[in-house]
């Protein structure tokens, strides 16, 4: 008798999975909200807050590809319980750092755990779903990471409002223990799955990949932040160097039949090469948003964390909702639900230019229309697009599926807000903020339309891929019948 040996997901270890990928998003929007209540209480410079937060998106995003091999070889769900439990200690001991030296090294180490777990999470799901369930999956998944984003504005924001026995920024950081090792005692739901055949570990193309990506990361966030110095400049120099000899290596290597960090015959596959690069436009666009949002709402007009973090939860609930109904409306759009997105999205952006210019007074009510529209419309961006990129990434290298989008993710933030968000900065000096904030955000709507006739081009692929999906779903039923 035939039985489909492939492990299932089942909702246990889906909402594990989902719980995880929050904690992905928490990690970064919660620390955004507690870095200048850092700056008061242990008196960083600007180049130290920048390195608080640049430190864990420099060691997450080199660490990623990585960790999804070690993921494949050695069981996702040991590696995904194992980076749980890192961060959970390491965000224990950053909230008992002593100083900014400190935290920028434990905040570094937590970069490292949380590109252990995070790789798991898409690569679980590429493993033990597909067609119907697997749309599911990521519609939980993208929901999560919305709901991760929003939650760290508004739940780090209440708990410095909040400053239980004057712990201020401590607290922040203790809450993302408690996640990580509520989730990581949960783990066990999570079915295991490793690839088929154990592939070598590519140490060279690790160790160039790790310094093309720190020399990137910090470059951007040490120029966005600091005015672009000749530091910045010099470590994007290195970048685009090492970058290049990575890049040269992994040829050679596979070439000989070698197993290399980051197959260069995969980007043969049109899907993923405009799909990364699509992730490129949408991420650098998502984190400028919510970057250049925090600026006009915070410096500019004088909301405190708290209610600047609330008036985003309609954004929030927007993306978590489309999300969540993501499945029904692929069944009703199917292939053009990401051109769709992105062209409501631009729609939305500039309406979010135009009521973006209301008085200060009822700014904050003046763009919720438009910023619902905006959290809709990217949750039908998101959900497809990693979608489309896991479609395209083989079983076998199912961890380059995780490492792939978040290293696509973490390079674009690090770029929107090097880029956009300077942009914004450098216009808000020579007129108002809400005037700056529209003006940017014509860039974002540019961003959008880009993305949309990506889209447009990626139909055909998505619609073979989709009826590819249903035929697998088709014949595991059969065979689940023939038991």
């Amino acid at each position: 008798m035939t039985s489909d040996p492939r492990p299932r997901l089942t909702g246990p270890g889906l909402a594990v999975l989902g719980v995880a990928y929050f904690l992905t998003t928490y990690l970064f929007a919660s620390a955004n909200v507690a870095v200048p209540d850092v700056a008061r209480r242990l008196s960083a410079s600007p180049a130290e807050q920048t390195l608080i937060l640049a430190a864990f998106s420099a060691t997450f995003a080199t660490a990623l590809i990585l960790f999804g091999r070690l993921g494949d070889n050695h069981g996702r769900r040991r590696v995904f319980a194992a980076g749980l439990v890192a961060v959970g200690v390491t965000s224990v001991a950053a909230g008992f750092a002593p100083d900014v030296t400190s935290l920028i090294v434990l905040r570094a180490v937590q970069g490292v755990g949380a590109a252990a777990f995070t790789p798991q999470v898409l690569s679980t799901v590429q493993a033990t779903t597909s067609g119907e369930a697997r749309r599911r999956a990521i519609a939980v998944i993208a929901a999560t990471a919305g709901l991760g984003f929003c939650g760290g504005q508004v739940l780090g924001g209440a708990l410095l409002a909040w400053d239980p026995a004057g712990l201020g920024w401590r607290t922040v950081w203790w809450s993302a223990a408690v996640i990580a090792l509520v989730a990581a005692i949960a783990a066990g739901a999570v079915p295991d799955t490793r690839a088929e055949r154990r592939l070598p570990l590519d140490y060279r193309g690790t160790a160039l990949l790790t310094v093309a990506l720190l020399a990137l990361l910090v470059g951007l966030s040490l120029g966005g932040t600091l005015g672009w110095p000749p530091v910045s400049w010099l470590l994007l120099v290195i970048a685009v160097a090492v970058g290049a000899a990575f890049w040269s290596a992994q040829r050679r290597a596979e070439a000989a039949d070698g197993a290399p960090m980051l197959p260069p015959s995969v980007f043969a596959h049109r899907p993923i090469r405009v799909g990364l690069l699509m992730a490129l436009l949408f991420f650098s666009g998502y984190g400028a948003l919510v970057f250049e949002y925090a600026l006009v709402s915070e410096h500019a007009l004088g909301m405190s964390p708290v209610a600047s973090g609330v008036a985003l939860v309609p954004y929030g609930a927007a993306f978590v909702a489309v999300s969540l109904g993501q499945p029904a409306i692929h069944r009703r759009l199917g292939a053009r639900t990401m051109p769709v997105g992105a062209t409501l999205n631009a729609i939305g952006l500039l309406a979010l230019a135009a009521s973006g210019l209301a008085a200060p007074q009822v700014w904050a009510w003046a763009v919720q229309p438009a910023l619902i529209l905006v959290g809709a419309a990217q949750a039908m961006q998101f959900g497809p697009l990693v979608g489309t990129i896991m479609g395209s990434v083989p079983d076998r290298i199912a961890g380059l599926t995780g490492g792939l989008v978040s290293t696509a993710q973490q390079a674009a933030f690090a770029l929107g807000v090097a880029t956009l968000g300077t942009g914004y900065t450098a216009l808000a000096g020579g007129m108002s903020a809400r005037h700056a904030f529209a003006l940017i955000l014509l860039v974002h709507t540019g961003i959008a339309v880009v993305f949309a006739l990506c889209a447009r081009s990626l139909q055909p692929h998505a619609r073979t891929s989709s009826d590819d999906s249903e035929r697998a779903d088709t014949e595991a039923a059969a065979v689940r019948s023939r038991r």
